[in-house]
């Protein structure tokens, strides 16, 4: 017969009695055959009736068979301890329940009578509507359990709710029965009763089975250990002889702890640089944790930021792999580009202990993309042991443990898959589902980039884990490490760039870097400056692969300005096609396109600053990304900079002024505005006011030419088929302008209008805007309207930042054309009907004085006629505001707290009493004594002192017209 699973109490009973057939056939007949029953579960009464009947013999067996689990649980192994472990836990919480309902009943049913044609109804009609779901949740659903997300203190909690829930159901069950005695019990008791006796009996087991005071986190705490060393310790028990295919396996996963972290024979590496091994280098990552449902948001930073961050790692997988979760539904390990997940996945596959486990890696890069799960998993094994393993026969060897498939790389095999791949987690589930049917059960494991879980549908439940980059502590251990086999380098260099220093393969990178300098690296140096550098030493590394030597003068920098136009021209079709990765057909269009054709099986070189993601689709395909975003967006910035000053130096570097010959500069910037990957616009920045006066005054003048004849500019002669998007004559031209515009300004950060357009500045100005409205997606034109802004008649390279909300999108389309009277309607009409206010931070001045006026009369006005207490800051006025407008805003004010003041708690009243005599002298002390009388015993001493002084004024005794209607 094939069992039930050890989480819900019918296996769990099943397993209990395997090998006591004489308690499992007493057992199953005092429920009325429900643990035996083939088929759906009988309703029957015994499976209700027994736990509560006077004898008391169910819990009398189950206490019995209980008292002995840590005997039998102790000289087991793999398979069988996981179930017996899981069984054990699975009958503690229904004996808590049953223990506690007992107690809740008292002798009330003991003195019951339950009749032969009661018991007939409840099996086989009238009551079948409230036995047959009871009996189902009592003995067939997945009880609460501890998992990689819960431990043993959230399970006590899942438990009593779980209680409660189940004694509703029962009372109802009960409650039905025509007994000649009622006692009501309070369900509430119940189930904090079944918490406590739960909690009661899982530290009794926990001081017998190791694997409850894991849950509970009572035994050594494993995140101090390195390279994960704690897990092999947690989940070892005892040893047993590792037979045949499995030694094999084991052998393979061992191996990679001694290998150094960097190939040095496959990657060409100079022999002056030593790698430290896996075991030494790798650091077990700190991490953040949450299961999958509707309301998670796994790709988004921000959401994941709202997650605590943990370190026991260790204690985390011990737990998921000791839980039935485990073979149920697979665990996501999600992280950035570098951060270490195929490492973290080689360590696991190396330290999950032998005794209980045996663990199959699976590169998804190197398998097929478009194959099912049990053919990836073949081909791993293929390629691991050089075909000496079959994946049928190895599961046949491992009945006695638990078989870990870890899949590492989902990422890959959506980049390289030609089918639709958006249910691969659903297809992991149902592979881990047939195998537990075959009595074969499998934990799995999925490794992706964050970016790219949106792709894939994930399954409610499903236990997420998201690595975290470094912080200053695994730096510093990591570099201690690395010192201990190279020149030595200042934890304090490498903390003082922490975008790489965070990234386990960023922080190799540079370490390499710092190894391989001539003499002491300059602390000071820029993120521009030290890019370059990194730049140019790994792209001289890289040439002298290729040409298996190294290059001199003018052959080494030819060789090196190719290797960087590549990376750049990749770096560019990832902006353009609004990418973060480009796929290397993509690539070779765009490079051949350019007039850069490429050559060889790889278009990139093999850099630590470049992922490639492979996989197999019947073909190699390769994707290229890199680790970090902003070594894309310098390459980008540096590329277009160089064009740029080619263009100038072509206008006005000979004897005579030229037209500009700008088609490659088009080809490059009139897809996508720049504004879309801010840190390109800081490098151009940073890279413009690096050149010398003379050269960036004829680099701002070649703009300014550009900028106006940007309309009727001819079309491009060279470098037309670089289509990295389909062909938009509108989205070119708004894109090209868009960036030219943004050049401009990164060069000066203030151009006038005029000074771009003298003939009808204004006009031309909102006619471009218009432009990019209709060319741009939503996307760019946000970006753009945000990285530029607009005031004094001049254009700022800057965005506008608001102390108090962010006005939306027809707010700032307002500001950005000047259409002040427009912005001025519009925002009335928010405060008014949307309750919206907002308020620039323009710095000291005049401005911020209007900004403030415009800002604090509309909440007065929205608060005045909407009723209730005022949804702003109260925020003082500058001191350029005027004294005539402080009186008007004062009397608005005045009008305000008296007509809605008793509506208000008595902490806002006095924060706006405050506001209000700081605002002004002038004061209507009628209303505003009238209110402390009433709220007196919560009133500042000072603030009684400052009415008392103030002058009695009201703004209807100046004459003054409406406030609302005023203007400084």
């Amino acid at each position: 017969m094939r069992r039930d699973p050890a989480i819900s109490f019918r296996g769990a009973l099943q397993i209990l009695g395997h090998h006591d057939r004489p308690w499992l056939d007493r057992m199953n007949g005092l429920l009325g055959g429900v643990i035996l029953a083939s088929g759906p579960i009988p309703a029957a009464v015994g499976a209700l009736w027994g736990w509560v009947d006077q004898k008391n013999e169910a819990t009398a067996l189950l206490r019995s068979v209980l008292d002995g689990v840590s005997d039998r649980v102790r000289p087991s192994h793999g398979l069988l301890r996981h179930e017996l472990v899981v069984a054990a836990h699975s009958t503690i919480v229904l004996t808590a329940f049953f223990e506690a309902l007992r107690e809740g009943l008292g002798d009330t049913y003991d003195e019951a009578l339950i009749t032969d044609a009661e018991k007939l109804s409840i099996g086989n009609g009238e009551w079948r509507s409230t036995a047959e779901p009871l009996v189902r949740r009592l003995y067939t659903s997945d009880l609460p359990a501890p998992s990689a997300l819960r431990g043993f203190e959230e399970n006590v909690v899942n438990v009593q709710h779980w209680c409660s829930k189940t004694v509703n159901e029962v009372r109802k069950f009960l409650d039905g029965l025509h007994l000649a005695q009622r006692r009501a019990f309070d369900p509430v008791t119940v189930a904090l009763t079944g918490a406590a006796r739960y909690r009661s009996h899982y530290l009794e087991l926990a001081a017998k089975v190791p694997e409850f005071a894991l849950w509970a986190d009572l035994g050594e705490h494993a995140a101090t250990r390195s390279a994960l060393a704690g897990l092999e310790g947690l989940l070892s028990r005892a040893a047993v002889p590792a037979r045949d295919l499995r030694e094999v396996v084991r052998r393979t996963n061992h191996a990679v702890l001694g290998q150094p972290v960097i190939d040095v024979g496959a990657d060409g590496y100079g022999t002056g640089t030593v790698f430290p091994a896996v075991e030494d280098i790798f650091v077990t990552p700190r991490f953040r944790v949450a299961e999958a449902g509707p309301q998670a948001n796994l790709a988004g930073e921000r959401w994941w930021s709202g997650r605590g961050v943990h370190h026991d790692l260790d204690l985390v997988l011990a737990r998921h792999f000791s839980t039935d979760q485990s073979t149920r539904l697979p665990l996501l390990l999600l992280g950035h580009p570098g951060a270490g997940k195929s490492l973290l996945v080689k360590v696991l596959a190396a330290r999950l202990p032998e005794d209980g486990y045996t663990v199959v890696r699976v590169p998804l890069r190197a398998v097929g993309a478009n194959d099912v799960i049990a053919e990836q998993v073949q081909q791993a094994l293929d390629l691991a042991t050089h075909r000496r393993v079959r994946w049928s026969e190895l599961a046949d060897q491992c009945a006695d443990v638990i078989r870990v498939v870890l899949l590492d790389g989902l990422d890959e095999l959506l980049q390289a898959t030609t089918h639709d791949r958006a249910g691969y987690l659903q297809e992991v589930a149902e592979f881990q589902r047939v195998e537990a049917v075959m009595g074969r059960p499998v934990a799995v494991v999925v490794t992706s980039r964050t970016l790219v879980v949106d792709r894939v549908a994930v399954r409610a439940g499903t236990p997420v884990v998201k690595l975290e980059e470094f912080d200053e502590r695994q730096v510093r251990k990591w570099v201690g490490v690395w010192n201990g086999h190279n020149r030595p380098m200042p934890a304090a260099f490498a903390l003082g760039y922490p975008d790489l220093a965070s990234q386990p393969l960023l922080l190799l990178m540079l370490a390499l870097y710092h190894a391989e300098s001539a003499g002491e690296v300059d602390p000071t140096l820029s993120k521009a400056e030290l890019y370059e550098r990194l730049f140019d030493t790994y792209g001289r590394r890289e040439t002298t692969k290729i040409a298996g030597r190294v290059l001199h003068g003018r052959e080494g920098e030819a060789a090196l300005d190719e290797q960087l136009r590549r990376l750049a021209t990749a770096a560019l079709g990832m902006i353009n096609r609004g990418r973060q990765d480009i796929t290397e057909a993509d690539l070779s269009s765009d490079l051949a396109a350019l007039g850069e054709p490429a050559t060889g099986d790889r278009v990139l070189g093999e850099f630590f600053f470049v992922h490639v993601a492979e996989a197999r689709a019947g073909t190699l395909r390769r994707c290229y990304e890199f680790l970090h975003a902003t070594f894309g967006e310098y390459l980008v910035a540096t590329r277009v900079v160089e064009v740029l000053r080619d263009v100038a130096e072509g206008v006005y570097g000979r004897r005579r002024e030229h037209d500009p010959e700008d088609d490659l500069l088009f080809a490059l910037l009139s897809h996508q505005p720049l504004a879309i990957r801010w840190p390109v616009l800081d490098f151009i920045g940073q890279r413009l006011r690096a050149l010398d006066p003379d050269e960036l005054d004829r680099v701002v003048r070649t703009l300014d030419v550009l900028i106006r004849s940007y309309r009727s500019r001819k079309p491009s002669r060279d470098f037309g088929e670089y289509r990295p998007l389909p062909q938009d004559a509108v989205r070119a031209l708004a894109a090209y302008s868009a960036n030219l515009v943004l050049l401009r300004l990164w060069a000066e950060r203030r151009v006038p209008v005029e000074a771009l357009w003298p003939e009808n500045p204004m006009g031309q100005w909102r006619s471009t805007l218009s432009l990019w409205e209709a060319g741009l997606d939503a996307q760019g034109f946000q970006a753009m309207i945000v990285a530029i802004s607009h005031s004094g008649g001049a254009l700022h390279a800057y965005t506008e930042t608001f102390i108090v909300n962010v006005p939306p999108v027809e707010i700032q389309r307002l500001r950005i054309r000047g259409e002040l009277e427009l912005e001025e309607r519009l925002r009335t009409g928010l405060a008014i009907h949307d309750n919206l206010h907002y308020l620039t931070d323009h710095g000291p001045g005049a401005v911020q004085a209007k900004d403030w006026l415009r800002y604090t009369e509309g909440w007065l006005m929205a608060a005045l006629l909407r009723g209730g207490w005022p949804d702003a800051q109260l925020l003082p006025a500058p001191k350029e505001v005027s004294v005539r407008s402080r009186r008007a805003v004062s009397a608005s004010a005045h009008e305000l707290i008296e007509k809605n003041w008793r509506g208000w708690g008595d902490a806002f009243l006095v924060k706006y009493l405050e506001w209000l005599v700081n605002l002004s002298d002038f004061r209507d002390n009628r209303v505003l004594n009238r209110i402390v009388v009433q709220i007196g015993r919560v009133v500042p001493d000072w603030l009684s002192r400052a009415l008392e002084e103030g002058a009695d004024w009201s703004y209807e005794d100046e004459g003054q017209s409406l406030p609302f209607n005023h203007r400084p």
